[in-house]
């Protein structure tokens, strides 16, 4: 319970975060410098950027000109508390802990890892529902992050590894040259991060390959980078599973918009959205999906 209050208060810290990226991206500012009024222009004090209980305390209005801040601010900052709480939820209760170990770090790192994935699907979703743009000074970075903290943990993993086998005589004698041992769990330990690599490129190439054929009527160059990211992070097969649900809920619900009236055949409707709540099934139930409910015995992701 304590784990899911603080995951809820790192959360809401977050959702702000995200929405304040989400917003300097549409209107092209800096992403540094300090907060202020959409009305007045004013800086804002910390005392008026606490998530959730500033909008309650100044009853959803500026201090100074008393103009609405909105409800969006508020919903943004709860939705990530529940989204990193039930994230930090979830991975201590499926982690054994053992304090100030190598796994306890990678534990950490992984936590870390997916709470900033969280965070930056929910910037993306945020400007593509609002302008249909998914900002590369948001995605590009987000790409780039990823692949550094992916290559860092694998490489950290083989080399945890080799000084683990090189402590003992036992372990020395399944290093090279004595045996390919180390060669082949190095290898499996790497593994995710070409799969990652290859999933990004495919889902990236795949979605081209749709612009191309539809003229880019079909989708967006914001969609392809999402989906690198998407097959970055996810890897094979919860990105597949992301992509399946993604095509799948953005059907039904460009369905429900055309029966109801609010949409038309060739209406233009984002497919970030889609693509994010797709990565948020996978990245939390991926390994439940596919083990429970389709047969397949698959492992932990990169991280595990």
């Amino acid at each position: 319970m304590y784990i899911l209050g603080l995951g809820f208060i790192v959360g809401t810290a977050l959702g702000s975060f995200a929405k304040a990226i989400a917003d300097r991206s549409l209107t092209n500012r800096s992403f540094w410098g300090r907060s202020c009024c959409e009305g007045c222009k004013k800086n804002l004090p910390w005392y008026d950027l606490l998530p959730v209980f500033s909008f309650f305390l100044l009853h959803g209005k500026c201090r100074y000109c008393r103009k609405g801040i909105g409800i969006e601010y508020l919903l943004v900052e709860v939705v990530m508390g529940v989204l990193i709480g039930y994230l930090f939820n979830q991975q201590v209760s499926n982690f054994q802990f053992s304090i100030f170990n190598f796994k306890f770090l990678i534990f950490i790192i992984d936590l870390l890892f997916k709470t900033f994935f969280i965070t930056v699907l929910v910037a993306l979703f945020l400007t593509d529902i609002k302008k249909m743009l998914i900002p590369d000074r948001v995605v590009l970075p987000a790409i780039v992050i990823s692949i550094v903290f992916i290559i860092f943990i694998t490489v950290m993993k083989i080399t945890f590894l080799y000084f683990s086998l090189n402590q003992t005589r036992i372990g020395q004698l399944l290093l090279p040259p004595h045996s390919d041992y180390f060669q082949r769990h190095a290898l499996m330990i790497a593994e995710p991060l070409f799969l990652g690599i290859l999933m990004g490129v495919l889902i990236g190439g795949f979605f081209m390959a749709l612009i191309i054929i539809t003229r880019g009527k079909g989708m967006g160059g914001g969609d392809v980078k999402l989906g690198a990211l998407m097959g970055l992070v996810l890897g094979f097969p919860n990105s597949i599973l992301a992509l399946m649900v993604a095509f799948l809920s953005g059907a039904i619900i460009s369905l429900i918009l055309i029966f109801g009236g609010k949409k038309h055949l060739k209406s233009a409707i984002p497919f970030g959205p889609f693509l994010v709540f797709g990565s948020l099934v996978a990245l939390f139930f991926g390994k439940e999906i596919f083990n429970r409910y389709l047969g397949l015995d698959i492992g932990g992701n990169l991280f595990k």
